[in-house]
């Protein structure tokens, strides 16, 4: 399954990537107060000399599933998001490493802002998901397909929200 999302922000595209996406303070407040993750932890952070950066954050999201995939599941999951930031585009290049299942999904993405503006983008993020467990694997897309629109909505609304109190809003 591919889908794409789409939401604006009041931020050019240089200024989200210098200023904010990488900001402790900003992804503390996104993952656990906006977005209210059980847990959020960054594992490993780099930045090269040419300004390529990577990162692992391990995250454990509330989870509201249907009964079969709960049942696969169980009352809590987490997972790996190992990411590098792509120069060229820039965009956040991310591959989700769940900690069940894995060997039976696939979870990718890619995140980058469109300048609409001055002061003004959209992020854009496309993502690819598949899980192949018999007779659920539609259901469990579905599921993951539906959490990710929910989260990043979320996420849309609390950076917009982050950008205004920071003063960052329009720049």
């Amino acid at each position: 399954m591919k889908f794409t999302l789409r939401h604006p922000y009041s931020i050019e595209p240089e200024a989200f990537w210098r200023d904010v996406f990488f900001d402790p303070a900003y992804n503390e407040a996104l993952y656990r107060k906006a977005l209210q993750f059980e847990a959020f932890k960054v594992i490993e952070e780099t930045q090269g000399p040419d300004g390529r950066r990577a990162r692992k954050m391990s995250v454990t999201p509330k989870i509201d599933a249907p009964g079969p995939i709960k049942s696969l599941l169980g009352d809590s999951v987490s997972y790996v998001e190992d990411g590098h930031l792509d120069l060229a585009k820039p965009s956040w290049v991310v591959k989700v490493l769940p900690s069940k299942l894995a060997d039976k999904s696939t979870i990718r993405s890619e995140m980058w802002l469109e300048r609409t503006g001055p002061g003004q983008s959209d992020r854009v993020a496309n993502f690819e998901i598949e899980v192949k467990i018999f007779g659920i694997g539609g259901m469990f897309e579905k599921f993951l397909e539906k959490t990710m629109r929910d989260s990043y909505q979320k996420a849309a609304d609390f950076t917009n929200l982050w950008l205004r109190e920071q003063g960052l809003a329009g720049k």
